[in-house]
């Protein structure tokens, strides 16, 4: 029960409320106006500043604008298309004026006709000159605009740095001129001298042109998180409040006349309200003497109201005590009079109502021995489990078979034993029920005879004089569980036949449907949904429109139908667009009416026997290309050795001789490398059978890019190599991990000379591997090549498929690599965008030592 208030205490705080709360309201009124005054005169002031600063930003701009349009009339009467002419007079406006770093002169179409440069920076002429600027925002809205224009920072094409561009369109011609950062300095230093205050001007686009107290470093800088900055992006104008590296700031935002940027005027805040934040604490202490003037007022005036009170609750206590012949004296206050004439009558009242409490408790009795269920009363115990008795039925009392005083003198666990093993459980169960105020469970009650009679139990939690007790209804349920039993084992016997007759079809490898006459499906096996990809739940009630969109196939001829109709066995056989080939049967059940029930439809898998006969073609393909490798290696073999022979005799003759040997051995050397690359590549040729051994990725990128080398050096493509120095060797066969690599090497190099046929600096290609984490290892092969169009990323690693033109690729490439990765246990993925880039990942097992030999061994 809640604590109740004492009315001295109410009295107090009511009186202290009445005579604070003018003098409270007022000082907070003053406190709030002084507040809002001064800061709508700071917000006016530095409003007033921000458009001021603008204003002379403004004015300063316009001598770079004279200066622009001076050029443009001297050009416009002497314009020559001789570079050198226009270029000197550019170079003299660059040189006399004070705002510019350089001149750009460019056609109405963007090119760069001609530039104005300092003299230590003319040797960078030509790199403007030519130069497209047609793509930057600022040249097509200074020809929209067909006046002078300020553009936004942009990066210059030429330095790579921040500039400022001041365009001004005219005849078919267009100056643009970039604005020097002394000029910017200039600008700078207008309102520098405002102290206390920071100046920010702001291009277009929210990005920082310069800052007071800043260097050049921070030019470029996006000031859009800041709240002004995000408002005059917006078009809008005036003060606002917005967080500046962790303290308030009051910022103002003006725009530059004719230029379209921003000025930001800030001061911190805790400064310019100090005058202001002395008098509001000047007014807080006034108001702290007078809250505590009030108070020894107020307690005073409660204790002299409060006595009497006192006095009258003693003598209501003795009522309370039982003693309802107490005489209460005649009190000072009216208000006290009255209410102790109320306590004498409520004395009297009580006596009548615990007449009216005994007779309730007896009608009470009767009703609780009239039950038909065991009722019981217990206490808890320390731990929430019932405890010792004390009220128990008389239907309590024949269950047990004892009487109600030998009862009462028991624990609930001499009569519930098993409820309370294990012990931990027993807690957990009684606590939840203390938490949700009842439990219902069931257990069996031990009687005096020692007989197990199973009860349900209905148990409510209250509380009886301030402790804990449990309610509890027992119900005698051994009828209802002999019945539960008697059903049990009608439905166990009824789930065993359905589960045998489930696991006789479960256990047929193919796929095995059964459809209704409406041909939806009535039952579904086990591989039946393997082949569909879909539980057998989800296919029951589908039709045979939706389990071919579960192929994804078009219906062309339905097996089920056609037996339906025609009462005869169907079969086809469909090719899957994810590659697997199913035969699919369809039977006719017929009723004692020689009607068409039911429609029995097989189906099976025979993806890898139509497979083996296409892969022994193939095979025979793969032989011949590999000896015709074979014999070119030799040919190309037996005149390098010749060639090795004849330098060294060379080499031997100009040192008995003394002469330079630089030539030969030169020879000699270059005569090794073919060598080298022929021996690889008569490695590569050679059908071996190799065993699972340690493969060192490093060795096979090597070997690989020793026999593709000199294609890509021909064709321009640069190759960068990224591999972990401790990258964990792979379980496979080397030869065959070589040819996996070679064949996405050369895919790798038909894409870049497709899309680049000339030099360029995005041909290129790249080879990483690393780590999966999951004791595996990837091999990426990654190309800026055109990329794969999505619609055929599925049928890339198919045989003889290729997007080559016809007579420059066989399409047995990837289909080989998707083979033998496969037989490495490892996978293959590729990732293409279109006109970007295509990147194949092969993903393959760690070589573990003991794991590697047994594979040898079965090998």
């Amino acid at each position: 029960m809640a604590r109740q208030a004492k009315l001295r205490s109410i009295l107090l705080w009511r009186f202290l409320f009445l005579s604070l709360l003018p003098v409270l309201l007022l000082g907070g009124v003053t406190l709030t106006l002084v507040d809002r005054e001064t800061r709508a005169n700071l917000e006016s002031k530095n409003f007033l500043l921000a458009n001021a600063v603008a204003r002379e930003i403004g004015e300063s701009l316009r001598e770079p604008q004279s200066v622009l349009r001076q050029l443009a009339a001297i050009l416009v009467l002497y314009f020559s298309d001789e570079e050198d002419s226009t270029s000197l007079l550019l170079d003299s406006a660059v040189r006399n004026s004070d705002y510019f770093d350089s001149i750009l002169l460019l056609d109405h179409r963007g090119r760069v006709l001609h530039v104005g440069l300092p003299e230590n920076l003319r040797k960078l002429r030509r790199n403007y000159l030519g130069l497209d600027l047609a793509e930057m925002p600022f040249f097509a809205r200074a020809l929209r605009g067909n006046d002078v224009y300020w553009s936004d920072l942009f990066i210059s094409p030429v330095s790579g740095e921040q500039e400022l561009l001041l365009v001004f369109p005219f005849s078919d011609l267009v100056l643009a001129g970039s604005l020097n950062r002394e000029f910017l300095r200039r600008l700078q230093d207008v309102g520098s001298n405002r102290s206390g205050l920071g100046l920010a001007l702001v291009d277009r686009t929210g990005r920082l042109i310069m800052q007071s107290g800043k260097d050049a470093a921070d030019q470029g800088k996006t000031l859009r998180h800041l709240l002004p900055v995000r408002e005059g992006l917006a078009g809008n104008t005036g003060t606002w409040t917005f967080d500046w590296h962790g303290r308030e700031t009051l910022g103002s935002l003006a725009r530059v006349p004719g230029a379209g940027w921003m000025v930001l005027i800030n001061q911190d805040l805790a400064g310019a309200y100090a005058a202001a934040r002395h008098l509001q604490v000047s007014v807080a202490v006034g108001l702290c003497f007078a809250v505590l003037l009030a108070l020894l007022v107020a307690i005073t005036f409660s204790r002299r109201l409060v006595r009497p009170l006192q006095d009258l609750s003693a003598q209501i206590g003795d009522i309370a005590a039982g003693n309802y012949q107490v005489g209460l004296a005649t009190q000072p206050y009216a208000e006290i009079e009255e209410l102790a004439a109320s306590v004498r009558g409520m004395a009297a009242e009580i006596c009548l109502r615990e007449e009216d409490l005994r007779q309730s408790r007896e009608h009470y009795l009767r009703l609780f021995n009239s039950g038909r269920d065991a009722i019981l009363v217990t206490s808890l115990d320390e731990k929430g489990l019932p405890d010792r008795l004390f009220e128990a039925n008389e239907i309590a009392c024949l269950s047990l078979g004892l009487d109600r005083e030998t009862l009462l003198e028991a624990r609930f666990r001499d009569i519930c034993p098993d409820l309370f093993e294990p012990a931990d459980k027993a807690v957990e169960l009684f606590s939840r029920g203390l938490k949700d105020g009842h439990l219902l469970f069931e257990a069996d009650i031990r009687t005096a005879l020692g007989k197990q009679l199973p009860h349900e139990f209905n148990i409510s939690f209250y509380r009886q004089e301030g402790e804990p007790v449990a309610f509890i209804v027992a119900r005698d349920i051994t009828d209802r569980r002999m019945a539960e039993t008697a059903l049990r084992q009608s439905e166990q016997q009824h789930r065993l036949l359905s589960r045998q007759f489930q696991a006789l079809f479960d256990a047929i490898p193919d796929g095995l449907l059964v459809f209704n006459r409406e041909l939806k499906v009535s039952w579904a096996n086990r591989a039946s949904g393997d082949l569909y990809g879909r539980p057998p739940e989800e296919i029951l009630g589908c039709s045979t429109e939706d389990l071919h969109g579960f192929l994804g196939v078009d219906i062309r001829h339905c097996v089920v139908s056609d037996a339906m109709r025609g009462g005869q066995p169907e079969r086809i056989e469909m090719d899957l667009p994810d590659g697997r080939i199913l035969e699919t049967r369809a039977i006719p059940i017929f009723d004692d009416r020689k009607r068409v029930d039911r429609v029995i439809k097989f189906i099976r898998d025979v993806t890898e026997q139509v497979r083996s006969h296409r892969d022994s073609i193939r095979t025979g393909q793969l032989a011949a290309i590999g000896e015709l490798a074979a014999g070119v290696a030799h040919e190309i073999n037996n005149p390098i050795n010749g060639i090795i022979n004849y330098a060294q005799i060379m080499v031997n003759h100009a040192r008995a001789g003394g002469d330079s040997t630089e030539l030969p051995e030169r020879i000699i050397k270059e005569g090794n490398r073919i060598a080298g690359i022929v021996s690889s590549l008569l490695s590569f040729s050679r059908n071996r059978q190799e065993a699972i051994r340690a493969v060192y990725l490093h060795e096979v990128v090597n070997d690989a890019l020793t026999l593709m080398k000199a294609q890509l050096r021909k064709d321009g493509i640069r190759v960068d190599i990224a591999l972990d120095d401790d990258l964990p060797p792979v379980a496979g066969r080397y030869q065959q991990l070589e040819q996996v690599l070679i064949n996405l090497l050369s895919n790798a190099r038909h894409a870049l000379n497709e899309k680049y046929p000339e030099y360029s600096e995005d041909k290129c290609l790249r080879i990483s591997a690393e780590v999966a984490g999951d004791g595996r290892v990837r091999l990426i092969v990654h190309d800026r090549g055109p990329g794969i169009p999505e619609h055929l990323l599925e049928r890339i690693l198919d045989p003889f498929f290729t997007t080559k033109p016809a007579g420059v690729g066989t399409g047995l490439g990837l289909s080989i690599t998707h083979d033998i990765v496969r037989d490495h246990d490892g996978s293959i993925d590729i990732d293409s965008v279109p006109g970007e880039y295509t990147r194949v990942i092969v993903t393959l097992p760690v070589y573990v030592e003991m794991a590697g030999e047994a594979a040898a061994s079965v090998l």
